[in-house]
C-alpha cells in the first residue's frame, strides 16, 4: 500500500484570469501570458506554459477546513493508534495558506488542533498519560526548542537513530496541556512581515506528540520567496535565501527518489534529515500542497514537487523496528527459561539460536555502519561541490550586479557632462547676445548726442547768419543817415543797437541751454554705463569717456571762436 498521500488546496483569492481549474483528483495549471497574449518571454519561450496533473485529494477555492480534515488527516488516526508513525506537512510558496491549514484560526480550526482533539476522544487514559510533546523550529538552518528557548543539534544513534539532543519532552495527559504548549510555543516562532506576506513565518517548525508505541508528527513548513515579490533586505533576505535553500534540498531529495537515483541528498540540510523517515516510506504520511491562482510561477513549483513526492515508490526500511522486537522477544524467552529453571535441550538451542542471532545482528551492524560510512563520504564530497559551485554563481551575480551599477554610474556621468556642456555654451551665447546689444545701445547713445550737438550747432549758425545780416542792414542804414536827416537815422539806428542787444542775450540763452543739454546728455550716459557694469554687463572704459568729452569741449571752443556759436 502506498505510504505517502498528496493533497492539493487552492487558496480562495480573487483573480482576473482562472489560472488553476479543478476538476476531480485531477488539477489543470493554466499560463496567463498565453491568454493576454503578451509578449514572449526570451528566457521562458521554450518553457511548457500548461500543465495538468492528478493527485490523491484535490480541494478547490470552496473547501472549508472541516473539509479538508476531514478527507486528508482524520483516516491516518485509526493507523495511529494501532501503532504506526503518521506526519502530516504544508508545502507551498509564501502566502499560500500553508499555516492556515496547518493551525488555522479561532473560528476556523486548521488540521492540527482538529486531529489533537479527536485523538485525545479515541486514547485511554493511561495511553494518554503516557503521552509526551516537543516543539522545535528550524532557523536559518538552526534547531531551536520553541518550549525552552535552547539552540539544539541533530545526531545519529546506533539504536534511536536520528536524535534531536536534549529536546523537551513536555508530558501532555490532557488536550487542555497540548493546547497551551502550542500555543506558548508559537508565539515564541520567528514571524516577520514581507512584501508578500503581513504575517509571514521565518522557519520550519515541528511538532511531535510521542505516544508509547508510534509519533505523531506535524510539519509546517516556510514558504519559499522571490526576492522581486517579497522587496526583502538586511536579515529578511538572508532568512529568505536559507528558507529557499532547505526547500532547494528538500526539493531534490524529492526529485532523486521519483527517479529512483541510488544517492538521496538527505545530509543536505537540516529539514529534510528530519523528514526522512517520512519520504521514504518508514510512516504514514500526507503532504498538502498549498497553491494561490494569482501566482503561476510558484504554482507550477509547488504542482510539479507535489507530483514527483506522489509517485515516490517508497521502500520502507524497518530493519530498526524488527531488530527491537527480537531482543524484546530474546528477553521473554530468557525470562521463561529461569523460571523454569531447567536446562533442556530447547533451551540450549534457543541459545545457540540467540548466539547465531547475535552474531547475524552484529555482521548486519558492521555491514550499515560501513555503508553509513561510505553514504556519509558521498554525501560529503557532494557537498562540497554543490557549495562550491553555489559559492561560484553567487559570486559572478554579484560582480554581475557591481557591473551594471558601475555602467549605471559611468551612463549617469556622461550625463552630467553633456548637460554641463549645453549650460556652458548657454552661458557664452547670453553674454555674446548681452555684449551686441551694449554695443548697440552705446551706438545708438552716441549717435543721439552727435545728432543733438549738430543740431544745437546749426541753430547757433543760423544765428549768427542773423546777426550777419543784421549788420550789413545797420550799415545800410548807416550810409542812409549820412545821406538823410540825422535824427530820423539816429532814431533807427538806436532801435537797430536795440534788436542787436536782444539778438545777443538770445544768443547767450541758447548758448547756456546748449551747454546744459550737453550736462544733461552726459550724465544720463555716464548713469547708463554704471547701470551696465552692475548688471556684469560689457562696458566702456573712463579713458574712452574722457576722450569723448574731450574732442566735444573742443569742437564747441572752435565754434565760438569761430563766430558759430
Amino acid at each position: 500500500m502506498h505510504n505517502i498521500t498528496v493533497a492539493i488546496r487552492v487558496k480562495p483569492v480573487q483573480q482576473t484570469f482562472k489560472t488553476i481549474i479543478v476538476n476531480g483528483s485531477t488539477v489543470t495549471l493554466l499560463d496567463p501570458e498565453l491568454e493576454f497574449n503578451n509578449p514572449v518571454d526570451i528566457l521562458k519561450k521554450n518553457r511548457i506554459k500548461d500543465a495538468s496533473y492528478e493527485f490523491d485529494l484535490v480541494f478547490d477555492q470552496q473547501a472549508d477546513q472541516k473539509e479538508v480534515y476531514e478527507k486528508s488527516a482524520e483516516p491516518l488516526l485509526d493507523d495511529l493508534i494501532s501503532g504506526q508513525n503518521v506526519t502530516i506537512f504544508a508545502y507551498g510558496a509564501t502566502g499560500s495558506g500553508k499555516t492556515h491549514t496547518m493551525m488555522g484560526s479561532q473560528n476556523q480550526q486548521g488540521i492540527i488542533p482538529r486531529a489533537l482533539n479527536d485523538l485525545f476522544g479515541r486514547l485511554s487514559k493511561e495511553q494518554a498519560a503516557q503521552a509526551s510533546l516537543t516543539f522545535l523550529e528550524i532557523y536559518n538552518e538552526t534547531i531551536r526548542d520553541l518550549l525552552t528557548g535552547k539552540l539544539l543539534d541533530l545526531r545519529e544513534d546506533g539504536n534511536k537513530g536520528l536524535v534531536v539532543v536534549n529536546l523537551f519532552k513536555a508530558p501532555v495527559p490532557s488536550l487542555n496541556d497540548i493546547t497551551q504548549y502550542i500555543k506558548y510555543g508559537n508565539s515564541r516562532r520567528a514571524k516577520e512581515p514581507t512584501g508578500a506576506n503581513e504575517n509571514s513565518t521565518r522557519s520550519h517548525t515541528v511538532l511531535q506528540l510521542m505516544l508509547k508505541q508510534c509519533t505523531f508528527t506535524f510539519v509546517d513548513l516556510a514558504g519559499s520567496e522571490r526576492a522581486s515579490q517579497t522587496t526583502n533586505k538586511g536579515q529578511r533576505m538572508v532568512e529568505g535565501a536559507m528558507i529557499n535553500r532547505s526547500l532547494l534540498v528538500l526539493g531534490n531529495c524529492i526529485k532523486a527518489l521519483f527517479s529512483k537515483e541510488q544517492f538521496v541528498p538527505f545530509r543536505g540540510s537540516k529539514l529534510t534529515r528530519l523528514l526522512k523517515d517520512a519520504l521514504q516510506g518508514n510512516s504514514k504520511t500526507v503532504m498538502i500542497a498549498n497553491v494561490a491562482p494569482n501566482n503561476y510561477e510558484d504554482s507550477f513549483n509547488t504542482l510539479l514537487y507535489a507530483h514527483r513526492t506522489r509517485n515516490i515508490d517508497p521502500t520502507p526500511n524497518n530493519f530498526q523496528e524488527m531488530i527491537v522486537q527480537l531482543r524484546e522477544e530474546n528477553e521473554d524467552i530468557k525470562k521463561t527459561l529461569k523460571k523454569q529453571n531447567s536446562l533442556s535441550k530447547m533451551q540450549l538451542q534457543i541459545e545457540q539460536q540467540f548466539k547465531e542471532q547475535q552474531k547475524q545482528e552484529k555482521m548486519e551492524k558492521q555491514q550499515q555502519q560501513q555503508q553509513i560510512q561510505q553514504i556519509q563520504q558521498q554525501q560529503n564530497q557532494q557537498q562540497q561541490a554543490e557549495k562550491q559551485a553555489y559559492d561560484e554563481e553567487q559570486i559572478k551575480s554579484i560582480i554581475l550586479k557591481q557591473f551594471a551599477q558601475e555602467s549605471e554610474l559611468i551612463k549617469q556621468l556622461f550625463k552630467l557632462e553633456d548637460a554641463l556642456m549645453q549650460t556652458h555654451l548657454d552661458i557664452v551665447e547670453y553674454q555674446k547676445q548681452q555684449s551686441v546689444q551694449f554695443q548697440q545701445k552705446t551706438e545708438d547713445l552716441i549717435n543721439k548726442s552727435t545728432e543733438s550737438i549738430n543740431n544745437t550747432e546749426n541753430e547757433q549758425f543760423e544765428i549768427a547768419m542773423k546777426y550777419k545780416t543784421i549788420l550789413q542792414q545797420r550799415r545800410k542804414i548807416y550810409d542812409q543817415c549820412m545821406q538823410s536827416q540825422f535824427q530820423s537815422v539816429k532814431d533807427e539806428f538806436r532801435k537797430q543797437v536795440q534788436n542787436i542787444e536782444k539778438m545777443k542775450g538770445l544768443q547767450s540763452e541758447k548758448r547756456e541751454e546748449v551747454m546744459k543739454k550737453f550736462k544733461e546728455l552726459e550724465i544720463e550716459h555716464l548713469k547708463k554705463i554704471s547701470n551696465q557694469k552692475n548688471g556684469n554687463q560689457p562696458q566702456i572704459d573712463e579713458e574712452t569717456l574722457k576722450e569723448i568729452k574731450k574732442n566735444r569741449l573742443q569742437s564747441l571752443n572752435k565754434q565760438i571762436k569761430d563766430g558759430k556759436l
